[in-house]
């Protein structure tokens, strides 16, 4: 893969903003500025189409035991939210009304903010096409409003 000098300093950029404080037992975080601004009237009835459609799919997240075992069914708020990310037990997947300190929201910014995985990172989600910017709008802003 051909690296341009472009995509090289996005990559620095986000690794010198991401940190992780986790040997101190704080909340790992990835600090870079969120790339769009927030949907404040997202919902999970908002939420849940744009998972079923780009992250409940055969082979990822549909069945258990799911990538990461992550399985985003009809519980999939339960099996998110204030619950530790198996790739980084420091962050929770989603941390209600933080964005920042989410898994889920590292996971779906391009470029990736990868910063304390334990169990190997993966990759950005979901893999081939991003999620568009008013999806991960609405992913962000339902976590900011507290992600009920």
């Amino acid at each position: 893969m051909k690296w341009s000098p472009l995509t090289g300093l996005a990559l620095t950029l986000c690794a010198l903003a991401c940190s992780s404080e986790a040997s101190t037992g704080a909340t790992t975080t990835c600090s870079a500025p969120l790339e769009v601004a927030p949907n404040p009237k997202a919902t999970a009835a908002d939420v849940q189409p744009i998972l079923a459609r780009s992250c409940a799919l055969g082979g990822c997240h549909l069945s258990a035991p799911g990538a990461g075992d992550l399985v985003l069914d009809g519980g999939w708020m339960a099996a998110m939210v204030g619950v530790p990310s198996k790739q980084n037990p420091a962050m929770p997947l989603v941390t209600a009304g933080d964005p920042r300190r989410s898994w889920l929201v590292a996971k779906l910014r391009r470029p990736f903010c990868g910063a304390g995985c334990t169990q190997g990172c993966g990759g950005p989600m979901p893999p081939g096409e991003p999620l568009t910017p008013a999806e991960l709008a609405t992913i962000i802003g339902w976590i900011e409003g507290g992600a009920r």
